[in-house]
């Protein structure tokens, strides 16, 4: 009888042993190498790379320790000195469209700031795992189920302190990290996507809703508002001969006020807005780098700088300023700070246009224009809300390409040298100056521009590289952000967010070329644009040197490689000076399409990192996008019409009064009672 219960429970034992591996959700054990970090040295744990935002001991720390461990001899430990994101990160193979559970234990000693806490980070994703700020003092372990996309075969792994989107200061241990592929999603499960470029996913594999889901109701509702107050502009207020010929003294207080309150505006936002913490806060960093080291240190080897020394004078500035006034790191007052230098140049490009304009359309129409420019939800959102720089680099390369078509070289070639300083994005307009000094073969005046604007690059670049690889120091610095985010599109609603998902590997194929080419094809085409407009016709008319800048951008925006969502900044202010060169009144409609665009790709895209995700394929994304495609079309038939045809179609002109008197008689006819069978209706 013993014996044959022993053989049955054996039996049983078994067909379990079989049938586990079946039923059971895991089909493999930890996928990590050396999860505990227990093989390797202090510094370089086996199979684990250290992975920096900010680099340097002076911003954060990653190292191995025994003091502090969960099990074994050994734990991982991460300190941001400042607020950063640093992190141990693992490559692992995978399977496409398979589920994989990944886990570990995470002690928190301290965090500071309102970036994401310790985590367990799937690389390249901007949220949706946990995180976590303080553990008391415990060791806690965190777990979330992951899926990987159609045609991946691998993803990363990391121990972070801190986000994509969020920095913060603080200290965490990390051990036992396990990465267990599933043979199918637990019930119930939320399951997040270890691509980067898909949109999370359920266990029913079906698209499901971001984290933090991200409503465009207040986007597209000050995208209206704009359509509004710029439909009354135009239709009502430009053919007002009233409000149009005004007294010179009337317009100088209405700019005034429009200036101040534009500020004002602009202050608040500063204030309240949630800007990209993390453009923020690696401003902040490297003005503080500057303040401490100085500039012969700033770029030493393992720090990450993607910025030519041109911003790093006023990040300087700043820093010493935010010293003097003791602002608190994370404070209303340091942000409103560091974004001061954008809010200022906005308001600087607000009265350059009602300069240029008043001398060509009137006082009545510039102001106008200066009103559409200091209150166009683009402009706000990237300065005052963002906190990027590129109103400051815009300043520069507006006067460069002003100084160009009025024929004014080495000016222009001074301006272009200080805006390539200030932002690597300035190459893209190099065609501009060429062109215009070889048509007027001013040779010159090209080579004293040269020499100036390469002695003033040199002496503002030289105590960042006179020690530090000196002229092959700087050219590396350049190719290095000219190559760097190597993806379809960072973000940028283009060609690229409707081919694939965005943040696609260059190396990925379309209509059978891979994106890396389709980028230098592209290039090509955009200089090929510009060639034909300046080529065309009349060749010494560098008037529309302002044309030639905008088609270079757009093209370059919505049809090359590596844009990320601001580069089409640039476009809505030479639209405007397009149209005050040129006076057709279509580059003010083609105005208000690139400022729509521009505002809702960058608003959106806030919107979704400071919700810790990249924006997905949805109708908004894929809207703006054709919107771009179509407003590239728009403005190539209109710089045909305008540049090669001849056909400028100016603003209609105020009502004559045998115009408004037959306005008034239609008011009077839909007023007057009707008559049936001759009598009044009563």
């Amino acid at each position: 009888m013993i014996k044959s219960t022993r053989t049955a429970a054996m039996t049983v034992l078994m067909l379990l042993l079989f049938l586990l591996p079946v039923t059971s959700i895991y089909a493999d054990g930890n996928l990590l190498q050396n999860p505990g970090f227990e093989e390797g040295g202090e510094g370089s744990p086996s199979n684990w790379t250290k992975d920096m935002w900010i680099s340097g001991d002076n911003a954060g720390m990653l190292s191995i320790q025994s003091d502090e461990v969960h099990s074994g001899s050994k734990a991982a430990v991460i300190e941001n000195i400042e607020p950063n994101h640093l992190k141990w990160v693992q490559t692992i193979k995978a399977a496409p469209d398979s589920y994989y559970k990944i886990s570990g234990w995470i002690k928190v000693v301290s965090t500071a700031g309102e970036g994401m806490g310790a985590n367990i980070l799937a690389v390249g994703v901007g949220g949706g795992y946990p995180s976590v700020t303080d553990t008391a003092g415990e060791w806690q372990y965190l777990e979330y189920i992951g899926q990987t996309g159609p045609k991946q075969k691998e993803f990363g792994i990391g121990a972070s302190l801190g986000g994509y989107s969020s920095l913060i200061q603080g200290k965490a241990y990390f051990d036992d990290l396990s990465v267990e592929k599933l043979d199918a999603a637990p019930e119930g499960a939320i399951v997040i996507s270890l691509d980067s470029a898909a949109v999370s996913q359920d266990a029913g594999d079906k698209k499901a809703d971001t984290p933090h889901k991200v409503s465009p109701t207040k986007m597209l509702l000050i995208s209206a508002l704009f359509s509004v107050f710029f439909a009354v502009l135009y239709t009502k207020v430009f053919r007002s001969e009233k409000l149009m010929k005004q007294p010179e003294n009337v317009y100088s207080k209405w700019l005034s006020i429009a200036i101040g309150v534009a500020f004002i505006l602009r202050v608040w936002i500063g204030l309240t807005a949630q800007g990209y913490q993390n453009d923020m806060n690696t401003f902040i960093a490297w003005g503080q780098r500057m303040v401490d080291l100085g500039p012969g240190k700033f770029y030493e080897e393992g720090y990450f700088a993607d910025y030519p020394p041109g911003y790093l004078y006023i990040l300087y500035m700043l820093s010493l300023i935010r010293g003097v006034f003791g602002f608190a790191h994370g404070s209303g007052g340091e942000n409103l700070l560091f974004k001061l230098p954008a809010i200022i140049s906005d308001l600087v490009l607000g009265y350059f246009i009602f300069q240029m304009s008043r001398k060509k359309l009137g006082s009545g129409i510039a102001f106008g224009l200066t009103l559409l420019f200091l209150f166009n939800p683009a402009v706000l959102v990237n300065s005052a809300a963002w906190g990027q720089a590129d109103s400051f680099f815009l300043i520069f390369l507006l006067l460069s390409i002003q100084g160009a078509a009025n024929k004014k070289f080495v000016q222009s070639a001074i301006l272009f040298a200080l805006a390539t300083l200030i932002k690597p994005q300035a190459l893209i307009f190099t065609p501009v100056l060429l062109f215009a000094f070889y048509h007027h073969r001013a040779w010159k005046q090209l080579g004293f521009g040269a020499l100036y604007g390469l002695g003033i690059f040199g002496l503002l670049a030289a105590p960042f590289f006179w020690n530090n690889g000196g002229l092959v120091g700087l050219i590396n610095l350049y190719k290095s952000t000219l190559s760097s985010y190597p993806y379809s599109s960072v973000n940028a609603f283009n060609l690229y967010a409707l081919t694939d998902p965005m943040w696609s590997s260059l190396d990925l194929t379309w209509l059978g070329i891979t994106y890396r080419v389709w980028g230098f094809i592209f290039i090509l085409v955009a200089v090929a644009v510009a060639v034909f407009y300046s080529f065309k016709k009349d060749r010494l008319d560098l008037s529309k040197s302002y044309f030639i800048g905008m088609a270079l951008i757009v093209v370059v925006f919505v049809l090359g490689t590596k844009m990320h969502e601001r580069y089409m900044f640039p476009a809505v202010i030479l639209c405007m000076f397009t149209y005050i060169a040129s006076r057709d009144r279509r580059f003010l409609s083609l105005f208000l399409g690139f400022s729509l665009t521009q505002y809702i790709n960058v608003a959106y895209t806030l919107t979704h990192l400071n919700a810790g995700v990249n924006p997905g394929a949805d109708g908004i994304v894929l809207v703006t996008s054709i919107a771009n495609l179509s407003l590239l079309l728009y403005m190539l038939y209109i710089g045909y019409d305008v540049y090669v045809r001849g056909g400028v179609k100016p603003l209609p002109a105020p009502p004559t009064p045998e115009e408004k008197y037959e306005e008034d008689l239609k008011v009077v006819e839909q007023i007057r009672p009707h008559q049936k069978g001759g009598r009044l209706k009563r």
